[in-house]
């Protein structure tokens, strides 16, 4: 599997944007290969495990990403980052760099750990506990690059508006035949979502060690 192959996959012709080994996102294509929703500068990508996906799809041909393409879907830069359990986002926000290192030596968790993201602008989007998205911020750097623990301060600040002290986890509720039953996640992490104005985003979650 290459970014840009062309892939029957639910019944429609589509086309691999990024993957790593656990997942393939993907947009649907037209019969001649050009995106359905190429017009589109805000777009959430399809995603399937890759495991299903391997079992469920038919490869047709490879085509390789112009360079457009290549630089509003930026497929170099990771599905997902910073995932770790044990701690949940905070209400408060970390205006020092230090607070924000010694906050995460108390979970065990060293700065050398954070992985950042090598582009100078992302849109980040934070998730209610009840999972639903909030107003997506826009992150800007003149550097070039976000290190792990800027760009991590910076997401503890957007998620902290939507934090509920009382319930460190996220939830989601599903009828059963007996009334409702929640199901619970735990842990943060930082995960791709598709672009927003052409830019890649991202949003904010637990860890996403299977699905809720």
């Amino acid at each position: 599997m290459k970014i840009g192959d062309i892939f029957n996959y639910t019944e429609n012709r589509i086309r691999i944007l990024m993957f790593d080994d656990k997942e393939v996102f993907y947009q649907i294509v037209n019969k001649d290969d050009t995106f359905v929703y190429a017009k589109y500068k805000t777009i959430s990508y399809y995603r399937a495990s890759k495991e299903h996906f391997k079992l469920n799809s038919n490869f047709i041909k490879s085509l390789e990403f112009e360079k457009k393409e290549l630089e509003i879907h930026r497929p170099d830069l990771p599905l997902r980052l910073n995932c770790f359990s044990g701690l949940f986002w905070v209400k408060n926000s970390f205006e020092k760099k230090n607070d924000f290192e010694n906050f995460l030596k108390s979970f065990g968790i060293n700065k050398k750990e954070l992985t950042g993201l090598d582009i100078n602008k992302v849109v980040v989007i934070p998730t209610s506990q009840q999972l639903t998205s909030k107003k997506p911020t826009l992150l800007q750097n003149e550097k070039g690059y976000f290190i792990g623990t800027e760009l991590m301060i910076e997401c503890f600040k957007i998620q902290s508006e939507f934090v509920n002290l009382e319930k460190p986890y996220f939830s989601k509720f599903r009828l059963i035949p007996f009334g409702r039953e929640e199901k619970r996640l735990t842990g943060i992490g930082i995960y791709r979502l598709g672009i927003k104005g052409n830019i890649p985003s991202y949003y904010l979650g637990g860890l996403e060690t299977e699905n809720i």
